[in-house]
């Protein structure tokens, strides 16, 4: 089993992350930043963070994208903003592919959403800072992604880290 946690759009909110990274480190396999923190790339808040570029982080050590690879899980990471997701998930659900990915993961619209296409799981955590859409209300959203053999666990918490009832999706993987 694996857990995986997911971020996005935080736009400055620094303590927000350290506040979520720290209580979550041990308790994920793995953290993803999906881009425009507007911060340093080799700022500390990232250790041991997988992070990408989005449209408004300026520093150039930032990948545009990732391909995380264990033994069992693959995962590809961008913000989206370079594959058009404002508009459609193809170029993002293609780009996945090429990569081999089951799990596909971004930010950049500000919206939370999660959904199975094409065999693989593909989740926006929201902006964590500036949330838009139906559920902007919360104050802004992330997930937790837990993976075992047969399903995938999504859960979204708020900004005070308290799971939302009616943001919880377990998908199973043999469908």
């Amino acid at each position: 089993m694996a857990k995986y946690l997911f971020i996005s759009d935080a736009h400055g909110d620094r303590d927000i992350l350290t506040q979520i990274f720290t209580a979550n480190k041990d308790q994920v396999t793995q953290i993803f930043y999906n881009g425009d923190s507007e911060l340093p790339a080799n700022d500390e808040v990232f250790d041991d963070v997988i992070t990408v570029a989005g449209n408004m982080d300026f520093d150039r050590k930032y990948e545009l994208t990732n391909h995380y690879q264990t033994k069992e899980q693959s995962i590809f990471q961008t913000h989206g903003h370079l594959l058009g997701v404002n508009y459609s998930l193809t170029k993002l659900i293609l780009a996945a592919k090429a990569v081999n990915a089951q799990i596909v993961t971004f930010g950049h619209t500000h919206q939370l959403g999660v959904e199975v296409a094409d065999n693989m799981l593909i989740i926006n955590p929201g902006s964590i800072s500036q949330p838009r859409g139906k559920y902007a209300h919360l104050g802004g959203t992330y997930a937790i992604v837990t993976v075992d053999a047969s399903t995938y666990d999504v859960q979204y918490y708020n900004r005070a880290m308290v799971a939302i009832p009616d943001l919880h999706f377990i998908f199973n993987l043999s469908e």
